[in-house]
């Protein structure tokens, strides 16, 4: 089973983008994830394919990058 989690940000660019997603990729090497820049969202997608990651955790990353971040609803 797939779980895709998808998180609204305000990362402002590819670059960053690039380094979130390396830092990310390095705690949860089993997940695929990347960013959406042109969405309205800026949207970071996870997509696991056994449970989904704790949100806290990405949460936190992001936020130690110095970037908001936060679970979007259906």
């Amino acid at each position: 089973m797939k779980v895709v989690q998808v998180f609204k940000t305000d990362v402002p660019d590819r670059e960053t983008a690039k380094m979130i997603a390396f830092l990310l990729q390095r705690d949860f090497a089993q997940c695929r994830i990347n960013f959406d820049l042109d969405d309205c969202d800026r949207v970071l997608r996870i997509e696991s394919r056994q449970t989904s990651v704790d949100e806290m955790e990405i949460l936190l990353l992001v936020g130690l990058c110095g970037y908001h971040c936060e679970p979007l609803q259906d």
